[in-house]
């Protein structure tokens, strides 16, 4: 029996997805549950998994396609027509892809140890677009780097232990002496990795999935809310000295205790003394959605672009869960496990550039929330005293961009006021949180 698998809803409001590589060719025999291929959606990169059991007959588009949910993607058990009365109809002029004849190294069904050489599929590496781009950054070819991934992915710890130490030199597939091995290089010298091209620095390349699902976002939030952004900075002496009293005891509990995991905390409390920059607009019904949890969604940098897993109700959580929840996500991130779940229902956002010695911005609103935080870095300046004295203060940067159909600028900077209270006297957070 011909069944047709189609491209399915794998995000909260999905419309569409790019296959970024199919892990399945025609003929292969599929079991139901298995991965068949890579879905980029909404800056997120995941295997799709088959609801059928059978041979595939027909894959209907290509990799690096963009594809609309509900278009059929794969013919399982058919007679590579993709034939069927529920086939949309958008589909009749996709490509196909044609069939490929496995390579004779392929014939053998065992599959290859965690450890084997990197796995390809029509001849494209499977890896993640964070990978290539950064093997292509280091000059490294992902054809010599042996995966560790599911499925024969090349990981980015792949990438990374790939170039820490020297390439052993493989052993021909005919079974011949190995060559010589490379003499010793000084202690000084690092390894050479096979040579890459030179970085593009004019002309043109496409975009990624990602920073095309980063510039829709970004173009559509940016046209569709009119945004305000108050800036303001906080002494935060005290809150410095107390996080150097409390890292020593978060080590030991394998916890990194940073900035960002306060200001989580002082943030959530602030949006139960102002619920309206936790709240959501429903344009269509003209309603204001007010939301029980405070969801914190935090910005995290990558090499293939940017991402926002959440840290769910994080009013309800301690500074110590915060900063191991974070950590923990950013870790997801980078490595590429982050799952949708983990991606999803933020009611506020916090974008840090703290890291990266930054002070004041403007960041743009997610479409579903009213406001960000953005959070600079903490400035050596001199500053007066309750004494009248000019002292050397410790000031964080903070810029609270918010959605003027909602929040006016005294409810804004009441919010962003209360927000330096908590964070200038941690002693005053913990009673009020």
């Amino acid at each position: 029996m011909t069944e047709i698998f189609k491209m399915p809803d794998i995000g909260e409001g999905m419309a569409e997805g790019d296959i970024t590589a199919w892990l399945v060719k025609v003929g292969d025999t599929v079991a139901m549950d298995d991965p068949v291929a890579e879905v980029q959606n909404d800056k997120l990169i995941q295997e799709i998994l088959s609801p059928y059991a059978g041979k595939v007959t027909k894959l209907f588009v290509p990799a690096e396609t963009t594809v609309s949910v509900g278009d059929p993607l794969i013919e399982f058990d058919g007679d590579g027509s993709g034939d069927t009365t529920s086939v949309t109809t958008t589909t009749a002029s996709a490509p196909e892809v044609a069939p490929v004849a496995p390579a004779p190294e392929q014939t053998q069904p065992t599959p290859e140890p965690a450890t084997s050489t990197v796995q390809t599929v029509n001849g494209h590496v499977l890896a993640m677009p964070s990978v290539r781009h950064l093997a292509f950054e280091k000059g490294i070819d992902l054809t010599q780097v042996p995966a560790t991934g599911r499925h024969g992915h090349v990981t980015l710890a792949d990438v990374m232990n790939f170039q820490a130490v020297e390439t052993p030199v493989a052993a021909p597939a005919n079974g011949a002496s190995p060559a010589e091995p490379t003499p010793p290089k000084p202690a000084d010298n690092k390894p050479q990795p096979p040579v890459a091209p030179a970085p593009v620095h004019e002309g043109r390349q496409p975009m990624t999935p990602v920073r095309k699902a980063v510039a829709k976002a970004m173009a559509n939030q940016n046209a569709t809310i009119p945004a305000v952004t108050n800036f303001d900075s906080v002494e935060v002496s005290q809150l410095v000295a107390h996080r150097q009293q409390f890292k020593a005891q978060a080590a030991e509990q394998g916890i990194h205790l940073t900035y960002l995991a306060y200001v989580v905390k002082a943030l959530a409390a602030t949006a139960k003394k102002f619920p309206e920059i936790n709240a959501s607009l429903d344009m269509t019904t003209q309603e204001i959605v007010y939301h029980d949890d405070v969801n914190m969604g935090i910005a995290v940098n990558a090499p293939s672009g940017l991402f926002v897993p959440v840290v769910a109700q994080a009013d309800r959580k301690s500074i110590f869960q915060i900063a191991k929840e974070i950590a923990t996500l950013a870790d997801a991130v980078r490595d590429g496990s982050i799952s949708p779940k983990q991606m999803q229902g933020s009611t506020m956002t916090i974008s840090n550039l703290g890291s990266a010695r930054g002070t004041w911005f403007t960041p743009i609103i997610n479409g579903h929330e009213v406001m960000i935080l953005g959070l600079g870095s903490i400035v050596k300046e001199p500053i007066v005293n309750a004494a009248g004295e000019i002292v050397v203060g410790q000031n964080m940067k903070l810029s609270l961009t918010y959605d003027h159909r909602l929040i006016d600028g005294m409810l804004g900077q009441s919010a962003l006021n209360y927000l330096k209270q908590l964070l200038a006297d941690p002693a005053y957070m913990l009673m009020e949180v």
